[in-house]
């Protein structure tokens, strides 16, 4: 069956086959829409599958006997998204989707030459208001242009079809997301397509835009019928429930740039709320976010206050010349993403039974250990300021003998222990700095971090959210740009474009989705010249890891939100390397990657899949990608991983901006599983050797890039299980493995009991200031670092 007709059969069993038969046990059920055990919510229709590849099909066989069918598809006109059907948590609706559909009248071509496949485009134009454009494409017989136009447009998706015309007639179906069609455009081809001398006619863009949740684009055409149409004057109430669907629209913007850390928004956003014909249910939900918006700055305020007069009535000159420096910094930097390391000393300043040294000492305490560790003897607390001081100098300390010096400096300091200076770790703000010419403007870097081998240094991009702030721990995006692609673009598309000027600097801020959500991003100039394939290499490898490493000590980052992504080559890097490295990514995002039977490694570490959520997106025409990668998907699906797979519809090799609003829901809802219980993780090659607390150096079977391929390459296992009774079990076959402690992985107040491969380890398992700093610098997570280490031999 060519390619094509299989498309074909499973359209129409598609259209005929609309039965779900969930994992629980429950009767088949006509779902439309479904919610994911993530949170995730998907509507259309819900069918049954064996793999990516394979049509749709009942859960019963020719004779009646159960098949297996553990792969849900949701289709929605748009794209097909695969998931598996263990992560099925609720049907939320049966009844079937009743979306708006506008229809466009266009000459469409009915016969001609179809498409087998879509590489990247050469250009395409804008959509005229008439729903038609020109796309050009790169093909083995030259450039290829095509007129298509837009036949049929839905809150969700437009159809774009190819149209009749010069040079040749194009049969071809693709579906674009409304969301990625600019406003004014969607209007234009709104005010073209539908009747306004009809209200009724008319009323069909106003039940658009509300499907689309375009609130204000609703709102105003709503407006206009009622002025063109002074009889329809009832459609006011109408008027008055949009007027509350925008509010409580607005009411979530707050709450995510709330969440996002974006706090001077909040402030402007709760200002200027609206109030006319909003429901009381959303003004007070208002008044209650501005409530706590005062009062955090009220607390901010307060402490100020108290710290102020704490200081003032300190017995002598020399208390008082002690403390000022560390107070005068949280004076200078105290606001509301950090208040809250204050609210020990906040809740007891008018403790009577205290001190006034001891109420500063919750205050320093807690400034620079965080409020669980805050304690009342100023000495300790002051001893802390030291010792955050020479971890600060540690870090970016290069030579080993003045490492050593710095930590015999603060050894004898009264109060000090690993445990607290973990927590002077976790509150630390980036210890390396940005240098002034790396700065670019509004918030975007360009910056280079240090290689150690003959690669040299590797240059990246970085651009921070709005009211960023190094006190605040931020999600970050590392992106891998393509062959057809650069580094520049491959931010553009997370970020948005910054508005230019004539001489194309930058004039303001970038308001694209990373930015909204509060989202860190870093594009890596990973390339060389001329490289158009992933190599699988050290290099690469080196290039990703080092700038992650280098961006965690310039920037605040939360290193169990850091995700990978990138599109073509780029999202072939991003697969191979959260498979890798899977303890150090939330997720990977591989857009348009494509895997082969003669790929390196990815089809021997598939397994390692099961510790990292994959998001991949795909077109329906990019060649053979789906059906070349349709053995990994399905084993991803088919073994319940937390993985996703979106295809859509009549698209080839794109960047799928169309994704961006998916993709950042699903980012919401990772993060890193550290450490799990238990794991077992393939390794083929050298620097693919440490897993959560497992490190192994000389692995039997190590396979380079350059000497594949390697006759019976089998990958290495590493496996690790957290066992009760403080116990620790580890397997691998290296010439020596490290294990690493901390305190999310034993009790170091217990016995520890730790094997490897069956056998007793014995050594000083018991937390070390040097373990604790020297893996803080080299790995750069502050976040978790690690307390102690075992090494065999």
């Amino acid at each position: 069956m060519t390619f094509s007709d299989h498309r074909a059969k499973w359209t129409i069993i598609a259209v005929c086959c609309a039965v779900v038969l969930l994992s629980s046990g429950v009767a088949p059920v006509c779902a439309q829409k479904i919610q994911l055990k993530d949170g995730r919510i998907y509507q259309g229709r819900v069918l049954p599958v064996t793999g990516v590849s394979d049509p749709p099909l009942a859960d019963a066989g020719p004779e009646g006997e159960a098949v297996s069918t553990p792969i849900l598809l949701i289709d929605d006109e748009l794209r097909r998204v695969y998931v598996p059907k263990a992560q099925v948590a609720a049907i939320l609706d049966q009844a079937p989707e009743n979306l708006i559909k506008i229809p466009l009248w266009q000459k469409v071509a009915k016969a001609g030459n179809t498409l087998g496949s879509v590489g990247p485009s050469l250009g395409v134009s804008p959509f005229d208001e008439f729903g038609r454009r020109l796309y050009e494409m790169q093909t083995r017989d030259g450039p290829l242009s095509i007129v298509q136009g837009i036949t049929e447009i839905t809150p969700r998706y437009a159809k774009v079809e190819g149209l009749l015309g010069a040079p040749r007639s194009i049969v071809w179906d693709m579906r674009l997301a409304t969301s990625s069609i600019p406003r004014e455009t969607i209007a234009a081809i709104l005010n073209k397509a539908v009747s306004h001398e009809d209200p009724q006619d008319w009323l069909q863009i106003v039940r658009f835009y509300l499907q689309a949740e375009r609130y204000r684009e609703a709102l105003a055409e709503l407006e206009a019928i009622i002025a063109a149409f002074p009889d329809k004057a009832d459609l006011q109430t109408e008027v008055q429930q949009l007027r509350k669907i925008g509010a409580r629209r607005i009411l979530r913007e707050i709450q995510l740039r709330h969440a996002a850390g974006q706090h001077e928004l909040v402030g402007r956003l709760l200002t200027n709320f609206p109030t006319e014909d909003v429901s009381g249910e959303t003004l007070q939900q208002v008044r209650e976010a501005s409530t706590d918006y005062e009062n955090d700055k009220t607390r901010v305020a307060n402490i100020s206050t108290h710290l102020r007069d704490l200081v003032g009535k300190l017995p002598s000159n020399d208390s008082r010349a002690l403390v000022k420096p560390v107070t005068d910094e949280i004076l200078d930097n105290l606001n509301l993403n950090n208040v809250d390391r204050l609210a020990p000393f906040l809740q007891l300043a008018d403790d009577a039974s205290l001190t006034t040294e001891n109420k500063l000492a919750l205050a320093i305490s807690g400034w620079v250990l965080g409020p669980k560790d805050a304690i009342d003897e100023l000495t300790v607390a002051l001893n802390m300021v030291a010792v955050r001081g020479v971890v600060g100098n540690y870090l970016v300390e290069t030579l080993a003998h003045k490492r050593t010096a710095l930590i015999d400096s603060i050894r004898t300091l009264e109060g000090v222990t690993v445990s607290r200076t973990a927590s002077v770790l976790a509150q630390l703000t980036p210890p390396l700095a940005i240098p002034k010419e790396a700065k670019l403007g509004y918030g975007a870097y360009e910056l280079s971090a240090r290689g150690h081998t003959e690669e040299g240094n590797f240059r990246y991009l970085v651009q921070v959210p709005p009211e960023y702030d190094p006190s605040r721990r931020y999600p970050v995006l590392i992106v891998l740009n393509g062959a057809f692609n650069d580094p520049d673009q491959e931010l553009d598309f997370w970020t948005g474009k910054p508005p230019l000027d004539e001489e194309n600097k930058p004039t303001g801020q970038r308001q694209g989705q990373a930015m909204r959500h509060g989202y860190i991003t870093v594009s890596i100039k990973w390339l060389k010249p001329r490289q158009y394939t992933y190599e699988y290499s050290f290099r690469e490898h080196e290039g990703v890891l080092t700038v992650l490493r280098d961006v965690c000590r310039r920037f605040s980052v939360d290193t169990d939100r850091v995700f990978i992504s990138g599109h073509g080559i780029g999202g072939d890097a991003a697969w191979d390397m959260a498979l890798a490295h899977p303890d150090l990514w939330a997720g990977a995002i591989p857009f348009v990657a494509q895997f082969s039977k003669q790929e390196k490694y990815v089809p021997h570490y598939w397994e390692n899949a099961e510790y990292v959520p994959f998001y991949f997106v795909a077109g329906e025409l990019d060649g053979t990608k789906m059906s070349e990668n349709a053995q990994l998907f399905d084993q991803f699906l088919i073994k319940r991983f937390d993985t996703t797979v979106v295809e859509f519809h009549g698209r080839g090799y794109e960047p799928f901006h169309d994704e961006i609003l998916e993709i950042f829901d699903w980012l919401g809802r990772k993060q890193r599983v550290w450490p799990p219980q238990e794991f077992e993780c393939n390794t083929m090659r050298d620097w693919d050797n440490f897993f959560w607390w497992i490190e192994g150096r000389g692995f039997p079977s190590s396979v380079t890039p350059g000497n594949w391929p390697a006759r019976n390459a089998r990958p290495t296992p590493v496996e690790g299980r957290i066992g009760n009774g403080n116990r620790l079990s580890a397997r691998t076959a290296c010439a020596e493995t490290t294990i690493w402690l901390r305190p999310d992985v034993v009790d170091f107040d217990k016995p520890i009991r730790v094997t490897l491969n069956g056998n007793r380890v014995k050594g000083d398992d018991q937390p070390s200031l040097e373990v604790l700093l020297e893996d803080a610098r080299t790995r750069a997570d502050r976040q978790r670092p690690f307390w102690a280490k075992l090494q065999v031999p």
